[in-house]
């Protein structure tokens, strides 16, 4: 019997793959080669995308505790130790994680103690399988409210488990995955939540059931449906009797649902929506004379995107009051009151007189005499020692009434 054979090996010494010789690996420390330990021999190589499974005969020697696997980084002839197999009754070993389509050289060495190896195996030359083709049919659906509808051809190759979708918004800039799909034969994606009038670009990839993905395809773009034109050219009147009537331009939708009416008592306020509109007029009543409002109206389309609100709401306000009559006076004697008083408001058409009668300290009576069409009133129904009171009130044509003159207070002593 031959004796055994050992020899050190410098850390840093390489695999020479071109001699024939043993292959000579670098551990992470010296190994010692024995010859004499049995070479392990490779039934073949199975290749995948990013694996590659190795099979070889059964070692029987009893002194072989297990294996080292041997292979190329990066295209290098160099060859690295990867991995130890502990066990002689191993047979196979799988290296994952690889890179498609690319060449590598491998080699095995069975185990003995105390790091100790025998002399390499044959080199083996494997290539990993290409990744499956990307998807070739993708397209997107836009100007849709807030979402984009996605559409592709259903990837031939039975390993396709499903979709993942990658989105890009234009102003960020920044891909992101935004959903993952399901099934081989799914074909649609609808993504909602998306902003008015954005642009966006999309990819899919597809997913293996073992969770590889396909380069993406294509880039679709997507723009999102824009919110309606701003509602402008307002008109707001300010001469009718509790009442603003309003009008704009009409909006230039294709798919005009309605218009929305907002409200304020302030320019500055907060608008509320006080109104749901079919037409570009509306006339709105008030509480008050000379009662100014502010509006801002928006428009809707049937998708129901409402546009924004104009910076500025238009002001209307209702037909103010009449002037209060001017220069009045008034006398009081045994034949009665006489009351006059001077106009300046041509919209006064009439004068409302306001009469009280103190009838105890704590009690008086109102009385209104009304459609005076004259500057100057007598009232003969006084009676002596009662104290009266008068005012003067200045009615339009709509009875829209000004604001009463001061009172004037009478009494017709007879002692």
């Amino acid at each position: 019997m031959k004796p055994s054979v050992k020899y050190a090996l410098s850390i840093s010494l390489a695999l020479s793959l071109f001699t024939g010789c043993a292959p000579q690996p670098t551990p992470a420390k010296p190994i010692t080669i024995d010859s004499t330990l049995p070479v392990p021999s490779l039934n073949g190589s199975l290749s995948d995308i990013t694996t590659i499974a190795f099979e070889w005969k059964a070692i029987s020697d009893p002194r072989v505790s297990g294996y080292s696997v041997y292979r190329s980084i990066d295209g290098n002839q160099t060859l690295l130790r990867i991995a130890d197999i502990d066990g002689r009754f191993a047979t196979h070993f799988t290296d994952d994680k690889l890179t498609p389509n690319t060449q590598y050289l491998y080699r095995f060495a069975s185990k003995g103690k105390e790091d100790i190896e025998s002399n390499g195996s044959e080199t083996m030359n494997v290539v990993t399988l290409p990744m499956i083709a990307p998807i070739s049919f993708f397209q997107s659906v836009g100007n849709m409210p807030r979402s984009a509808k996605l559409i592709w051809r259903p990837h031939t190759n039975a390993r396709i488990s499903g979709y993942a979708i990658d989105r890009k918004n234009i102003t960020d800039q920044v891909w992101s995955e935004v959903c993952v799909i399901n099934g081989r034969l799914n074909a649609e994606f609808i993504d909602t939540g998306l902003k008015d009038g954005q642009v966006y670009d999309y990819k899919v990839r597809a997913l293996t059931y073992d969770k590889l993905s396909t380069l993406p395809s294509e880039i679709t773009k997507v723009v999102t449906k824009p919110l309606p034109p701003e509602i402008k050219k307002i008109t707001a009147t300010t001469n009718l009797p509790k009442a603003i009537a309003l009008k704009w331009e009409p909006s230039p939708l294709s798919d005009f649902s309605h218009y929305n009416l907002y409200r304020s008592s302030r320019s500055d306020g907060t608008y509320s929506y006080h109104a749901k509109l079919l037409e570009s007029s509306f006339t709105d009543t008030t509480k008050e004379d000379g009662e100014a409002l502010f509006y801002k109206i928006t428009a809707v389309d049937k998708d129901d995107l409402e546009g924004t609100l104009a910076s500025v709401g238009t002001q209307g306000v209702s037909l103010t009051k009449p002037l209060t009559p001017i220069e009045y006076d008034g006398k009081i004697g045994a034949n009665g009151v006489d009351l006059q008083w001077g106009n300046n408001d041509s919209r006064i058409i009439t004068y409302t007189i306001i009469k009280t009668t103190k009838i105890s300290w704590i009690k008086s009576e109102v009385l209104e005499i009304h459609s005076i069409k004259e500057t100057k009133f007598h009232d003969t129904d006084i009676k002596p020692n009662v104290g009266y009171s008068y005012e003067v009130v200045g009615v339009d044509k709509d009875g829209i009434r000004s604001l009463p003159t001061k009172k004037i207070d009478l009494l017709y002593e007879v002692k």
